[in-house]
């Protein structure tokens, strides 16, 4: 198995005041989400925690394609900012591997429903595809009454 960055799929829970302090692993595959909650106290510590965090997941990705621990491995890329909440550049593969970059705002309707636009970049380019996306998500939050 090709080794997964060291905290692919893994997130830290720190809840206080629920007196609730572990580490969650979350891995989606073909629209089936696999969980599991690791917490301190239980094993003994965060360090322990994190460790059988990690093996559980690695124990996860190693029954999955090959296609899907290339893609736990791979250095995250920087994400471009845009500085406007609800504004995202989003970076997508298609199944048979085609590249798509864009620019999406999102905002809820009346009815509190997530509604999104999407700007191509390789369309508009990213000053374009940016500034269009700003425009709607300003357009869609006005439209709310």
């Amino acid at each position: 198995m090709i080794a997964p960055r060291p905290n692919y799929g893994i997130t830290r829970i720190d809840q206080p005041d629920k007196k609730n302090h572990g580490f969650y692993v979350r891995i989606t595959h073909k629209g089936k989400s696999h969980q599991k909650y690791f917490p301190d106290k239980g094993l003994g510590g965060k360090t322990k925690a994190l460790k059988a965090a990690r093996e559980y997941r690695d124990k996860l990705l190693s029954r999955m394609p090959k296609y899907k621990q290339e893609a736990a491995s791979r250095k995250k890329r920087r994400i471009k900012k845009s500085g406007v909440t609800g504004v995202t550049h989003v970076l997508s593969k298609s199944l048979k591997g085609k590249h798509y970059e864009y620019w999406q705002a999102a905002w809820l309707d009346d009815d509190g429903r997530r509604r999104t636009a999407k700007f191509s970049i390789k369309r508009y380019g990213n000053d374009k595809a940016l500034e269009m996306a700003i425009a709607a998500r300003k357009e869609g939050e006005a439209s709310r009454s």
